[in-house]
């Protein structure tokens, strides 16, 4: 009696037959290998008095593990093949791209070959990164990772000063220029540009209150000082004020009235009273906490010629750069705090700076607000503006000087630059280096 019948099966379907086994199908494996049974198993003898003989039992697992950690193994194999091979071509392109950015360089050191340039080094660092840990090359491109990100970051350094070269005539005019400083920021951008404004002034004079207010700002959102507190303005803070201040000795107001007045009066008394109230540390600690390293707070200030009591024997110190930042996040609502001090900085009673080197570029170049400092060894300002539709911050300070025109100026060509040349966001995208 014939249980199954085995017949030899066409050549392409036994290839077919094999490819489903190789892709894990149990069906696959069992169409392969009944055909291949013993007849024993398969028929018995019609002239026989033995008993029909029964179909074993087939374990596939056990028929294809073979041919699966075969599989597997080949597909391993073909993988690290693969890996390696695209290691050493990722390792290969990276040192390609960076002899490219070194042979560009020898073009010349303008602002858009700089841009190609720092491209390329980006795309090498990109090829390195996608070494794989196990390949060959994995040291030397951890080693050469290193190597390109520094000088990634000098030629970033050089584009950030490329595109502040326009600040140079503007700060070289009318007077020597290593006595100014200028940092110019785009509100609601990363885009910034400065002549020497990582260098700090002479002097920080009143616009020290900026930082102070800052400070205030950082306590009252950690809930350290309640802006609606009563403050007691000692005696002993006295100094002299501008015409016009309206904080006294011996009086009591809210916190948020002295620190008001200290910015739109720039209001001595105010400011060594706030001094006093949070102390020289949690000022400066509020302020390395809000990101402002370079900024300290050390000595109370000093009117025409009284000086209050515990005046400090710190410095005073920071930079156009830090301070134009501090504007830059009050401008930005980063903080609920932060429209306090804003609305402080519009109330700005000192016109004569900002207000009057703007004032007659409308409606084109509008200002927003500012604060002003001066005394005998420096005159700035750190102002807000907007020109047409954009927003911008900047800081300018003179060292040695009580030239006022030559502040305007400025400030007035600043203004027009951006007027002339459009927003610092619309920078010439950096195009791909022609191959080398």
């Amino acid at each position: 009696m014939l249980l199954f019948s085995s017949t030899p099966k066409p050549i392409w379907r036994q290839t077919w037959l094999r490819l489903l086994l190789l892709s894990g199908s149990t069906l696959g494996a069992l169409l392969l290998v009944m055909p291949r049974l013993s007849s024993e198993w398969l028929s018995a003898s019609e002239n026989t008095n033995e008993p029909p003989v029964e179909l074993r039992q087939v374990n596939p697992d056990g028929i294809i593990r073979p041919y699966l950690a075969l599989s597997q193994l080949s597909h391993g194999l073909t993988e690290r093949v693969l890996e390696k091979a695209h290691a050493a071509a990722s390792y290969r392109n990276a040192i390609a791209l960076a002899e490219q950015a070194l042979a560009l360089r020898k073009q010349g050191s303008n602002l858009e070959l700089s841009q190609q340039e720092k491209a390329l080094w980006q795309q090498a660092i990109q090829s390195l990164q996608a070494v794989d840990s196990r390949a060959a090359q994995y040291p030397q491109a951890q080693a050469k990772l290193k190597e390109y990100g520094n000088v990634a970051t000098f030629v970033s350094h050089r584009i950030s000063q490329q595109r502040s070269d326009f600040l140079i005539p503007i700060a070289s005019a009318s007077g020597n220029p290593n006595m100014v400083r200028i940092s110019l920021c785009q509100l609601g951008t990363s885009e910034c540009r400065s002549f020497r404004g990582d260098v700090p002034p002479a002097s920080l004079a009143s616009l020290v209150k900026l930082p102070i207010a800052v400070a205030l700002m950082h306590q009252v959102t950690n809930g350290q000082a309640n802006l609606d507190e009563q403050l007691y303005i000692d005696p002993s803070n006295f100094t002299e004020n501008a015409q016009g201040a309206k904080i006294f000795v011996d009086k009591t107001y809210t916190l948020r009235e002295v620190m008001v007045r200290m910015i739109t009066e720039s209001n001595n008394i105010a400011t060594n009273q706030l001094i006093d109230y949070m102390g020289y540390e949690t000022i400066n600690s509020a302020l390395k906490a809000e990101g402002f390293a370079s900024t300290t707070v050390g000595h109370k200030l000093v009117g025409d010629s009284t000086y209050p009591k515990r005046m400090g024997s710190g410095k005073n110190r920071s930079t156009a750069d830090e301070l134009t930042q501090m504007m830059m996040r009050i401008y930005s609502f980063t903080k609920a705090s932060d429209e306090e001090i804003l609305d402080a900085l519009v109330g700005q009673y000192d016109l004569d700076f900002g207000y009057r080197a703007l004032i007659k570029e409308k409606p084109e170049i509008f200002w927003i607000g500012e604060k002003t400092g001066q005394n005998s060894s420096v005159i700035g300002t750190t102002v807000a503006f907007k020109v047409k539709e954009e927003r911008y911050v900047m800081t300018v300070t003179i060292d040695r000087s009580a030239n006022q025109g030559r502040l305007r100026q400025i400030i007035r060509d600043v203004a027009q630059y951006l007027l002339e040349n459009g927003p610092l966001n619309q920078q010439p995208a950096p195009t791909l280096a022609r191959r080398l």
